[in-house]
């Protein structure tokens, strides 16, 4: 084969890649030569390091944030029992307010050599190129926040990086704790991705507005509780409570990348809550130890000019006039023409005022090495922490979700046990939301009650499919599994064909139909359920069990017979005088008696058993009905549903009866009587009408979302969280393959 000719461009790419590869700077050789100068007690380098301090004993005392404990001082009355109360828990290393201690070492490879009690250094890189000077922009009382602006390949994500690694090597993770959001969905990804790197708490790697909102809402409410938490022991800010305990709480540093999509992807509600949010934090973070770093290729249509104000610490590379003035204060760095290069300025805006660095570069090879080096030294300081990884597209096994419930089992026949107002508990998924535990599953209570049915509705039939797989499947290991009956009316083939829902739960076809005239079945069902109830109410207004019994008797004979002859009725008088000056505990052996004496259907007895039950037993009045689940594929196909239904869909928990009413469509004649009937709503999709009919607030997802949103109209709340993997059946659409025929 002939060697192939490159071409003059080819050679000048070439020639250009490898100037490129040799102007970059290392960012371990950067590390090593920063050690280095601090080592030497550089004066260009040694006045921005303070060692941290440990207490008399050689240790770092690391409390839990306030948020978690402030409610311990409630009681306290003034300062000084606040104070007291404090001292108390510290020297008794109280759980509820210590997280940790952590023994002093010398072996940290020559990192973690610097605190956090007066600020967070950030290293851009060598300023001027100069390898004796690695400068620091502080983010402390004057500078609290800052921005990064660069065009699309300018190397922004370059610079973050190199942030971050310098963050990771000057403190310890007790000294500084890491908060991360990706809307790319990939360049923080990999910072929790294959280690546990101790300082960071969070990554967000989604473009899914509420988990970032609420993230920002957590931190707000930290921010707030240690600001609270300060004013009731006497201090003003972070450093004066760190030194007055000899104690570590950690500075936090939230880096948002790409954050204009954080408003540009926001509905007009969440806007008002971001911007809320953001004014919260920026104007509390300095003396709470509270930081954001926000990066973006651009700065319009963001934050307020007032918002912007308090973000002093400006970085910018290569990018246009336009917005480089709007960061810096000045069009420098529109005149950046080589690679790896950023301009600073805090707060002067002036061109002469701006520092220029050159940016380490992290290679790809080096960059899961470090990050595990950094884990190890977290791991041989035995420092502990919860490490919150949300990823947008990941999604788990549905046998995960498996595991999680025979995990809770032994929970949740607890809970059922002892609360009669509950029909179930189910468990959902990972949350869209962020919270500090370390397992975040989104469950719900079903509750007994008015209107407690639960409505799935979606314009896509395999979200509709799956919230009902979701649901069969924590109904078949639910610890009253082997009581629920099951019933499905099938009027979407689609959906069955996508999903046997009957094979799912194990239903027999008896208990399968396709015609709604079983519709008026259940509207029997419930009149009798109802009029048993009502009976059984009225015991005490009987002047004897024996005239109770014999109504009792006629009641059930009515279901069964219909029309009671004269001759059946004396019969069912005679057998009631077997109740004669007996009692209710009397019930099971007069039963026995009677069906010695007669060849008598036992059903007779269901109304006085129940009795029996309810009187003698405990049980609750729901509770002596059969648990009956009622499926209602494709709701909006029924067409006119029958007349009592609304009735029977408002009471119908109160007498062990669930609906689940699963709807493709939004427009159907009883649609309002389902929604208004469904306490526990299930929705999917990007068409906002479906919201805004349900009621629930909207936010924009992507065409293939794996969240579900799910609300509770009764308590104003609503929740949203990811599916499990589950694969449905392909339906293969047939037709005539007319070019093998015809040709």
């Amino acid at each position: 084969m002939a060697e192939e000719m490159l071409t003059l461009d080819d050679l000048a790419r070439l020639k250009k890649q490898r100037e490129e590869e040799k102007s970059r700077l290392p960012y371990q050789a950067y590390l090593d030569n920063l050690k280095t100068l601090i080592g030497e007690k550089n004066p260009k380098i040694y006045p921005t390091i303070n060692a941290p301090k440990p207490n008399s004993n050689k240790q770092f005392v690391c409390i839990k944030e306030p948020v978690e404990f402030i409610s311990l001082f409630s009681s306290c009355n003034g300062q000084d029992e606040c104070k007291a109360l404090f001292q108390q828990l510290l020297d008794s290393r109280d759980t509820r307010v210590i997280d940790q201690v952590i023994n002093v070492s010398d072996d940290n490879n020559g990192i973690w050599f610097n605190t956090t009690n007066n600020g967070i250094n950030l290293r851009p890189g060598l300023e001027d190129e100069e390898w004796s000077s690695p400068t620091t922009i502080t983010l402390g009382d004057d500078a609290v926040h800052s921005l990064v602006a660069g065009r699309t390949g300018s190397g922004k994500s370059v610079f973050l990086n190199s942030i971050i690694f310098s963050l990771l090597a000057e403190y310890s993770p007790w000294e500084l704790d890491l908060y991360l959001a990706d809307f790319k969905k990939v360049e923080f990804s990999r910072y929790l991705s294959k280690c546990n790197v101790p300082h960071i708490k969070a990554v967000a790697a989604t473009s899914e507005i509420r988990y970032v909102l609420s993230l920002l809402n957590y931190l707000a409410r930290c921010m707030v509780a240690r600001q609270n938490f300060f004013a009731l022991i006497g201090q003003q800010k972070l450093s004066e409570v760190r030194e007055k305990y000899q104690i570590v709480l950690p500075r936090v540093l939230l880096i948002v990348d790409e954050f204009q999509q954080l408003f540009l992807e926001a509905t007009g509600k969440e806007e008002m809550q971001i911007t809320d949010l953001l004014t919260s934090i920026t104007k509390l973070g300095r003396a709470t130890g509270f930081h954001l770093m926000f990066a973006s290729q651009e700065m319009s249509g963001t934050m307020s000019q007032s918002a912007f104000a308090n973000f002093k610490a400006r970085f910018a590379l290569a990018c246009d006039s336009e917005v480089s003035s709007r960061v810096l204060g000045n069009p420098g760095a529109a005149k950046l023409d080589k690679k790896g290069m950023v301009l600073a300025n805090i707060g002067a805006g002036k061109e002469d005022t701006n520092q220029l660095f050159k940016v380490p570069f992290v290679s790809e090879e080096y960059f899961y090495t470090y990050l595990q080096d950094i884990t190890d030294c977290g791991e041989k300081a035995k420092y502990d922490s919860v490490h919150k990884f949300y990823q947008e597209d990941s999604i788990k096994s549905m046998e995960e979700l498996d595991d999680v419930l025979a995990a809770i089992k032994d929970v949740r026949t607890d809970y059922l046990a002892k609360n009669s107002g509950l029909f179930d508990i189910v468990t959902l998924g990972e949350a869209v939301v962020f919270n500090y535990k370390k397992y975040d599953y989104e469950t719900v209570f079903i509750e007994r009650g008015v209107r407690k049915n639960i409505g799935i509705f979606s314009p896509v039939v395999d979200d509709t499919v799956y919230v009902c797989k979701l649901l069969a499947e924590n109904f078949k290991t639910s610890p009253k599994a082997d009581t629920y009956k099951h019933h499905i009316i099938v009027r979407n083939d689609l959906f069955m064909k996508k999903m046997d829902l009957a094979e799912e739960l194990n239903v027999p076809n008896s208990r399968v139909y396709n015609s709604i005239g079983f519709l008026d079945e259940i509207v029997g069902l419930f009149r009798r359920r109802s009029r048993e109830a009502s009976l059984i109410n009225s015991y005490q207004q009987y002047a004897s069990l024996k005239e109770f019994a014999y109504d009792a008797f006629c009641l059930r004979a009515e279901h069964l017979i219909t029309d009671l002859s004269d001759e059946e009725k004396e019969v069912l008088q005679e057998l009631s005088e077997y109740y004669t000056n007996k009692s209710i505990e009397d019930i099971p052996a007069v039963q026995e008696t009677i069906l010695d004496d007669f060849d008598f259907e036992k059903s007779y007895f269901r109304i006085i058993n129940m009795l029996y039950e309810k009187e003698v037993n405990g049980k609750s009045m729901v509770d002596l009905f059969d648990a009956s689940i009622f499926w209602v594929i494709g709701a909006e196909m029924v067409g006119k549903f029958p007349k009592e239904m609304e009735t029977v869909l408002t009471d119908a928990m109160n007498y062990n009866m669930l609906f689940v009413l699963v709807a493709s469509n939004n427009d159907f004649n009883d649609f309002y009587m389902c929604n208004k009937a469904c306490d526990y709503l299930f929705v999917t999709g990007n068409n906002e009408s479906y919201y805004n009919k349900l009621k629930l607030p909207f936010t924009k997802k992507s065409e293939n979302s794996i969240s579900v949103d799910f609300a509770i109209s009764s308590s104003a709340t609503q929740r949203s969280f990811k599916k499990f993997k589950f694969d449905l059946n392909e339906v293969v659409v047939p037709e005539i393959d007319f070019d093998s025929i015809l040709s």
